[in-house]
C-alpha cells in the first residue's frame, strides 16, 4: 500500500532579486524535519549578457550545527543564456556518500544529506567589467 504524500508548502530559500558579480550567501532557513527529501527549484529570470558571465548556485546545510556544507549544485548558467528553471532533488535514502569536507561538487550533483538549517550560496563570474547581473530565486519543497 502506498502512503499518501505529505502536504507541505514550498519554502523560499532565497527571494528573487538581481545579484551582481560577487559571491554571496542567503540567510539560514529552518526546514521541517522528518522528511524523505526536498525538491529544489532554481528560477533564473534574467541573465547577464556576456558569453563568459557565469552563475553557479549551491544549496548548503549544516549537519553539525556549525559548518555549512554544499549538498546540491545546479547546472551553471551562462550570461548569454535565456531565462531558465532548473529542478533537482535530494533524497535521504540514497547510496552511501563519503567525501572530504570542502570537496567541490560538480554541476547538477548532490549529496544525500539533510540537515535542519539550509541556505543558498552563489558565485557570479564577470567576463568583463560590466558588473554581470543575474536575477534568480530558489525554492525547496519538502517531500
Amino acid at each position: 500500500m502506498l502512503e499518501k504524500k505529505k502536504d507541505y508548502d514550498a519554502i523560499e530559500l532565497i527571494a528573487s532579486a538581481a545579484r551582481t558579480a560577487a559571491t554571496g550567501n542567503g540567510d539560514a532557513v529552518r526546514m521541517p524535519g522528518m522528511v524523505a527529501g526536498f525538491g529544489l527549484v532554481l528560477d533564473v529570470t534574467v541573465t547577464a549578457t556576456a558569453v563568459g558571465d557565469l552563475l553557479d548556485v549551491y544549496i548548503q546545510t549544516k549537519l553539525d550545527g556549525t559548518n555549512w556544507l554544499d549538498v546540491y549544485r545546479f547546472t551553471q548558467c551562462l550570461g548569454n543564456g535565456n531565462a531558465k528553471r532548473y529542478i533537482g532533488k535530494l533524497v535521504a535514502d540514497t547510496a552511501l556518500t563519503e567525501f572530504e569536507n570542502g570537496a567541490a561538487l560538480g554541476e547538477h550533483t548532490g549529496r544525500a544529506l539533510l540537515g535542519d538549517d539550509w541556505r543558498v550560496r552563489w558565485a557570479i563570474t564577470d567576463a568583463g567589467a560590466d558588473d554581470a547581473s543575474f536575477t534568480f530565486s530558489v525554492t525547496a519543497c519538502p517531500m
